[in-house]
């Protein structure tokens, strides 16, 4: 059941604590040296939720009234040097089915920036912590409400250093992170270096363009290792037409499983088309070091920036899994926004990775609840390719805004050859219907496959859909008193018959300012 789940993990981190304390001190001892204003916000909230499936079951329902007193406070300070955030919330939610489920929550999110000196490298922090999804397969959509979540804290500190002038454009930073969880699956600390640097307008005889990525992880007894740089060089010529030399190098190192990939290491010569001083298309020949793991092939890139209003950033290529993709994409006329962008990254120590398990059983009559296996989240450590599409579109209209989100996410772990499939689509039209009041419709659906191979005769293989309807109504009473009452329906299908489920919920939320 989903509430069970909640009580095997503590969310409590005393340690966690004690680092925020430290970062807030420090930057409260700053604040007497260097000239700058801060701002308080603390606030405090009622949230009641009636649930008449709270342990999202199949047949036996069980109604339940949750209740959660949230206290926040979020922050500010800002100087020349130094720029702070800190947004976080205590919440204790009580259960009144089951007062043994009551439990306490966090959430924080903190971020901070010094500059060292004018115009030089920057010292930047952040931490977060949020309560995600236990495990996605029991259920993708999980909340307070529900339970059945971990809390993850996330830590980095770094220096990243960013100059453009009319002579080159530079940007590098190098972050140090640390991620821990509830439950352990998923944890990883360890380094990454990114670096971008391509030449200004002024350049008349040498244009180039290199970015590069450098990661160092672990996690226990595994580590992880991936690089990858793209670098063009060329020559500026009184034509259009500009040649130059392109460089590409990719690697994955280290014990974690998923490092025994083919290199698509490659170099060849390539021409860029200048049609315009916001629009060029490069295309080069690429030759592969490697002929066993790759046929040489030809690249292509696509730079169009006709205005602030209009981006469109496309690219063709070849990596070690074959054909590769890139497209960012943005145009804005006066009251519609586009933003469509797609990227394929290596990542490692995620939370993604499941094994088959037995169906369950009736301890009563011994007969199999589910014909079908099951899955269970497991730590893999495993290196996973992950191909993620995002289209957002906003109407904003005098009162009435349209919001749709389209997006997919494709994850093939690269030892364990599993594939996880996720798509989601929804609609939202806020109406504001006075100054004070606003009307927010939404209707979303998601649709996700966890699969534990990509051949289909030892595949186990999860199927789920999530319809969701809501409707809120928001009001401001005063400028520091508000609230809002939600209605929302929930109908989930599953192929693991005792994961299929439907739930209404109703909310009332009263929130005072102070």
């Amino acid at each position: 059941m989903a509430i069970t789940a909640m009580v095997m993990v503590k969310n409590i981190n005393n340690n966690l604590y004690a680092k925020l304390g430290l970062l807030m001190s420090i930057t409260l001892a700053s604040s007497f040296t260097i000239a700058g204003d801060w701002d308080f916000k603390p606030n405090l909230g009622l949230t009641e939720t009636y649930s008449n499936n709270v342990e999202l079951s199949t047949f036996d329902r069980q109604s339940s009234l949750v209740s959660q007193i949230i206290a926040g406070l979020n922050t500010t300070y800002k100087s020349r040097e130094v720029d702070f955030s800190f947004s976080g919330t205590q919440t204790y939610a009580a259960y009144s089915h089951n007062s043994e489920l009551n439990s306490d929550y966090q959430s924080a999110q903190i971020n901070g920036l010094f500059s060292l000196w004018r115009d030089g490298p920057k010292l930047v922090a952040s931490s977060r912590i949020s309560n995600v999804s236990q495990n996605g397969t029991n259920n993708s959509l999980s909340d307070i409400v529900s339970g059945d979540t971990v809390q993850r804290r996330s830590h980095s500190a770094g220096f990243q250093y960013q100059t453009a002038n009319s002579s080159h454009n530079l940007s590098a930073r190098i972050i140090y992170s640390l991620t821990e969880t509830g439950d352990s699956i998923g944890e990883s600390k360890g380094y990454t270096t990114n670096v971008n640097s391509q030449n200004g307008n002024n350049a008349r005889r040498v244009f180039w363009q290199v970015s590069g990525l450098y990661s160092d992880r672990t996690n226990a007894n595994s580590t992880g290792k991936n690089y990858n740089i793209d670098a063009q060089i060329g020559a500026i010529s009184p034509f259009k037409f500009n040649p130059f030399i392109r460089i590409y190098r990719e690697d994955i190192t280290g014990t974690a499983a998923g490092t025994s990939q083919n290199n698509t290491n490659s170099w060849g010569p390539g021409l860029r088309w200048q049609a315009s001083e916001h629009f060029y298309i490069d295309v080069s020949y690429n030759y592969v070091e490697d002929k066993a793991s790759s046929d040489n092939y030809i690249a292509t890139n696509i730079n169009w920036q006709p205005s602030q209003r209009t981006s469109l950033v496309a690219g063709y290529s070849q990596r070690f899994f074959g054909k590769s993709y890139n497209l960012n994409f943005s145009h804005k006329i006066k009251k519609l926004t586009n933003k469509i962008s797609y990227n394929e990254t290596v990542q490692i120590y995620d939370r993604d990775s499941f094994e088959a398990t037995q169906p369950p059983i009736d301890t009563t009559s011994g007969s199999i609840l589910d014909t079908t296996t099951g899955l269970t989240l497991v730590e893999n450590n495993e290196f996973s390719l992950n191909k993620e599409l995002t289209w957002n579109s906003t109407l904003a209209l005098s009162r009435t805004t349209f919001t749709l989100d389209v997006s997919t996410r494709k994850r093939e772990g690269l030892s364990t050859d599993s594939l996880n499939d996720n798509f989601d689509i929804s609609l939202a039209a806020t109406r504001k219907l006075s100054p004070k009041s606003g009307l927010k419709l939404l209707v979303s659906y998601r649709e996700s496959t966890y699969g534990t191979s990509s051949d289909p005769i030892v595949d186990t293989k999860q199927d789920d859909t999530y319809k969701t309807i809501s409707g809120t109504y928001n009001k401001s009473v005063a400028s520091s008193l508000s609230g809002y009452f939600t209605i929302q329906y929930l109908d989930r299908e599953s192929t693991q018959l005792s994961r299929s489920y439907d739930e209404v919920r109703a909310y009332i939320n009263i929130k005072k300012d102070f």
